[in-house]
């Protein structure tokens, strides 16, 4: 979480072209992704609905930050050769803390189009940020990030209207500033209370009696 990771020793630096794409960020509304590129992420589903959009002439960022992970060569071929890159397609590949403090500053969304997740910590770095939420209709995002978030559902076409329509709403949409979270600290108190003291947050129950063993 961003206040516990800063005083962890962020890593430090900006390349020498950063400026210039931090400039481009901040002209028009940008989606950022933050997370290692496979597919469960949704990175191309994200990237077809962007490409609506930009067909039908909404001038609109889509901002990747993450390394390369499994099932993945032919979507970052796709990236590294889009017409759009560098342009509206931007892939911030193994860039510094500090780099990455400074994209949540100057980007006005984060995507959150993963199908699955643990738990999705860039939800809770978006809200120290201030930054507004756009997440699939998952339950684990629907625990994170609650009312606070902009929810969408379905396939690219579903994403592309969603999209819109969060552009659309202009300061109307839902803020994340509200949205509580754990520092590590209390995470890990939290644990040690589960573990140690039994205070468990559900019961396994089983319809096997002591008979029946």
């Amino acid at each position: 979480m961003v206040q516990d990771f800063k005083a962890s020793l962020p890593s430090k630096g900006i390349s020498s072209d950063a400026s210039a794409t931090l400039e481009k960020l901040r002209r028009q509304p940008s989606f950022l992704m933050v997370g290692t590129i496979e597919p469960r992420k949704g990175h191309q589903q994200a990237l077809d609905a962007m490409e609506k959009l930009w067909a039908d002439g909404v001038n609109a960022n889509l901002v990747i930050v993450g390394k390369q992970g499994w099932s993945s060569d032919s979507l970052v071929q796709r990236i590294a050769q889009h017409s759009e890159y560098n342009h509206r397609l931007f892939w911030l590949n193994g860039i510094s803390d500090e780099m990455l403090d400074q994209v949540y500053r100057n980007t006005q969304a984060l995507l959150a189009a993963s199908v699955g997740e643990g738990f999705g910590l860039p939800l809770i770095e978006a809200a120290q940020y201030g930054l507004s939420i756009i997440a699939r209709d998952i339950p684990i995002f629907r625990e994170v990030a609650g009312k606070y978030a902009y929810y969408f559902n379905g396939d690219t076409d579903a994403l592309a209207e969603a999209l819109k329509d969060w552009l659309s709403l202009g300061n109307d949409v839902p803020s994340s500033s509200y949205l509580s979270w754990l520092t590590w600290h209390q995470s890990s108190r939290q644990l040690v209370d589960i573990v140690l003291g039994e205070k468990w947050y559900k019961h396994w129950v089983t319809s096997v009696t002591d008979e029946e063993v």
